[in-house]
């Protein structure tokens, strides 16, 4: 009885499990559900009243599913954990009971909106346009974005709907001064279908603050902007600006310029000085301008410091010339009194402001004076002692050297000048005592001889003599005379050819003396060639060379050789004791590497079009020849500079291409086969001695085609696919039998082409005489295992080829020159 009730219990299961059906449940059961970018989600999928099913996901479109799927008896999980924009895709789980199948679809629609609006903007400055920009990061999808610029409730701009990829909205104005402090707003809202309400929008607000440049300053403190030496002085200086203007006192010195005196609206002068008189400035200035207010101060001095002084000294000679001058420092100026000091009474004397000449001292000017200074404020006295008497003079030269080094043609002037004599006599002398006979010029206390153009002839000493009263005085200076007027001239009589020996020259022109002058070849900073101390002594202006001999090579073209003269005479300024002239090497070279190339490549197919191109290194440039090379003679090629191009190339053109390189120093040449490919055609065949022959008779078949390369001959018998292959194109047939008869195809095949010809052979019964073989035999030319196997391969390439001819069309190449092969 229990295995009954258990028998029946199995057929009903499986009675059950056949005729009852199942569904697919999802879960959340939504068809269509909007997530968060970076939220977790789990789908879970059911089967109904299916005791044993087989779930699988697929994702609609075809791309990964980015999901962990995690199978259970009844339901199946696929976990997206975290959701990203690669989850934005229609999921379908497929659910398998025995043989019913059941699907559920759920599509997710995946967004980005996880934070405020980013506003953005360069400083407000007033009166210029300035732009904010609302940036809205990481939205997903994008063109559900909205952006508003509010102010208040006002909508001042929104987004484009069109410009939906667009995460950024910019809002130009041009902001005022009284608009700091206002709010602007930005609003963005995400309208896609599925969000909460709470998380659709999000707005950021930003504060106006306007910078502008700083308003005139005003100054305010003292009630005048005169104060006394030693009192206070407080001045204040205040501005309006944003952002908050730096202020800075400065006192204006002579000649623009100034110096900052107080940082800070405070200008604080705690003991007034002397000094501290003149014109301050306050100026206020920020990132966006600057403005000031200037003001003028004055502080009263009393007189100070008043001296008394004598020029040229206060003891001189008797005859000789004396100012006596008064100082004095006060504010407002003060009035000065001189005064000759004396036992028998003071007496004032006329002055200009303190200022007194004596022309022709007298021992009774000798004596004490006073100045005595005089303002509103105070006074003050000074006094000097001058002694008037008979001191010896001193004649003195200008320029001083007792040696004076001219550059010929130059103009020079000596000065002889005398100290502390009224009434000078001068008088320029020769070595030999003969009075100079140059151009003098004598005026008070100085006596110039002017020399123009400064030649050798006038090197010599020249003697200034001077007679004050009854003591006679002279000094003295030698002229040396030196002619280095110009650069150094490099020359080279002849073209610098590589390895031939070459020579350059350096000249020096006009060089006086000659003996003090050394000629250096440079290669840079290395001295090649030195030539010092080789030449004479004499008294004549001369021009010098030096000759550097070298070997040129190719490397050296470019190279800078330099020629730079020195003259080492004593008393020549450092600028001028040297000179340098600089040549550029260029070497002449013959043609070398010389190179023929062919583009795209030096075989090509008929028709194809080819450049020939020739390459030379040289100097001077060669010229280019481009030939064709025969047997016959050689053709040269009308090219560009050695290139030619040739399009649709035929056989002809096939051959030996020489380049040659010339230059006046050379020639080089270099050459390239190039060959042309044709394939088959003009195929003609002969058999000889017929195409009706008798059973037992031998024929033979020859092919005769133009192309290029040679082709491969294939003879197949149509019916029973026998081939054969010849590299000559010629077949022997022996011993025919009537089995022989029928149509034979000649295949002509090279790796551009092919062409088919197609004969017949009849093969006639003998009624008597000797029996063929019952086999077809065609002597080949010996060949070895693996040219059989070729032959084969090549047969089964060119059946390949005209079955694709006969889907497809034959193909022809373009038409060639005629040729034998």
């Amino acid at each position: 009885m229990g295995f009954n009730s258990q028998f029946i219990g199995v057929l009903l299961f499986l009675f059950l499990n056949r005729v009852l059906s199942f569904k697919a449940e999802i879960e959340p059961p939504q068809r269509r559900i909007t997530v968060e970018n970076g939220s977790d989600l789990v789908l879970i999928c059911r089967a109904k009243d299916c005791l044993s099913p087989t779930f699988s996901w697929i994702a609609l479109e075809d791309k990964p599913m980015y999901m962990k799927v995690e199978n259970y008896v009844l339901e199946s999980r696929a976990v997206l954990t975290p959701v990203s924009r690669d989850n934005d895709n229609t999921y379908i789980c497929k659910v398998s009971c025995g043989s019913q199948r059941a699907q559920k679809s759920i599509e997710i629609k995946v967004y980005s909106f996880p934070s405020d609006p980013v506003i953005s903007h360069a400083p407000l400055q007033e009166g210029k346009e300035a732009a904010l920009t609302c940036k809205v990061p990481d939205v997903y999808p994008q063109e559900y974005l909205e952006i508003q610029w509010l102010d208040g409730e006002r909508v001042l701009k929104e987004s484009d709907n069109q410009e939906s990829s667009s995460l950024s909205l910019t809002y130009k104005f041009v902001p005022k001064i009284e608009e700091t402090g206002k709010k602007l707003t930005c609003k963005a809202i995400i309208t896609m279908e599925g969000i909460p309400e709470a998380r659709k929008t999000k707005t950021t607000t930003t504060t106006f603050d306007v910078h502008y440049a700083p308003q005139k300053p005003l100054v305010s403190g003292s009630s005048s902007s005169t104060v006394r030496e030693g009192e206070e002085m407080s001045l204040t200086c205040s501005t309006q600006s944003n952002p908050p203007a730096e202020l800075v006192w400065k006192k204006l010195l002579p000649q623009g310029q100034s110096q900052v005196v107080a940082e800070g609206g405070t200008l604080f002068i705690g003991k007034a000085q002397p000094f501290d008189s003149g014109e301050y400035q306050c100026e206020a200035l920020n990132a966006l301008g600057s403005s000031s207010t200037n003001i003028e101060i004055t502080v009263q001095v009393a007189p100070k410091k008043t001296s008394i002084s004598v020029y040229p000294a206060e003891a001189l000679k008797e005859g000789g010339s004396m100012t006596v001058s008064c100082a004095s420092h006060s504010n407002p100026a003060a009035t000065i009194t001189l005064r000759k000091k004396s036992p028998t009474g003071d007496r004032e004397l006329e002055s200009s402001n303190g200022s007194l000449t004596i022309n022709e001292a007298q021992l009774d000017d000798s004596g004490l004076y006073e100045c005595e200074a005089t303002n509103e404020v105070g006074s003050e006295k000074a006094t000097v002692n001058i002694s008037v008497e008979a001191i010896p003079f001193e004649v003195e030269m200008d320029p001083p050297q007792r040696e004076l080094t001219v550059e010929s043609g130059s103009d020079l002037v000596l000065t002889c000048r005398v100290a502390d004599c009224p009434s000078p006599q001068f008088t320029w002398k020769h070595p030999t005592d003969r009075p100079q006979y140059d151009k003098t010029d004598t005026e008070g206390n100085e006596s110039r001889i002017s020399l123009s153009s400064v030649g050798t002839n006038q090197e010599n000493i020249y003697r200034c003599q001077v007679k004050c009263g009854s003591v006679i005085k002279e000094s003295s200076t030698q002229i040396k005379v030196y002619s280095f007027p110009s650069d150094p001239v490099i020359e080279s009589h002849a073209p610098l050819q590589e390895g031939k020996e070459a020579a350059l020259t350096c000249k020096v022109a006009g060089v006086y003396p000659p003996e003090y002058l050394e000629i250096q070849w440079l290669d840079g900073e290395r001295v090649l060639k030195r030539d010092e101390e080789i030449y004479i002594k004499n008294n004549d202006v001369s021009n010098l060379t030096s000759t550097y001999t070298f070997v040129p090579k190719m490397e050296d073209s470019g190279k800078e050789v330099t020629c730079k003269a020195i003259f080492k005479m004593e008393g020549i300024p450092d600028q001028k004791k040297s000179k340098a002239s600089a040549v550029s090497l260029n070497i002449h070279v013959s043609p070398k590497n010389t190179s023929i190339s062919v583009y795209p490549a030096e075989a090509l197919k008929e028709g194809d079009s080819m450049t020939v191109s020739c390459a030379s290194h040289s100097n001077p440039a060669a010229t280019i020849t481009l030939r064709k090379k025969s047997p016959t003679g050689d053709r040269e090629l009308e090219s560009s500079n050695g290139s030619l191009t040739i399009n649709e190339a035929q056989l002809g053109d096939s051959g030996l291409y020489e380049c040659e390189a010339t230059n006046e120093f050379g020639s080089e040449k270099a050459s390239v086969e190039i060959s042309v490919k044709v394939p088959p055609r003009n195929t003609t065949v002969l058999v000889y001695p017929s195409t009706e022959v008798l059973e037992g008779q031998n024929i033979t078949i020859s092919c005769k085609t133009v192309s290029y390369p040679a082709p491969t001959i294939v003879l197949k018998k149509i019916g029973n696919g026998t081939t054969f292959c010849s590299d000559n194109g010629t077949f022997e047939l022996y011993y025919l039998t009537t089995k022989d008869t029928g149509l034979y195809e000649l295949n002509v095949t090279n790796d551009v082409g092919h062409e088919v010809e197609v004969i017949e052979i009849h093969v006639g019964k003998r009624l008597e005489g000797k029996k063929s073989p019952p086999y077809l035999a065609i002597l080949i030319p010996i060949i070895g295992a693996s040219a059989a196997a070729l032959a084969a391969a090549s047969a089964l390439f060119v059946i390949r080829l005209l079955r694709q001819a006969q889907s497809r069309g034959s193909y022809a190449l373009t038409q060639l020159n005629p040729a034998a092969v």
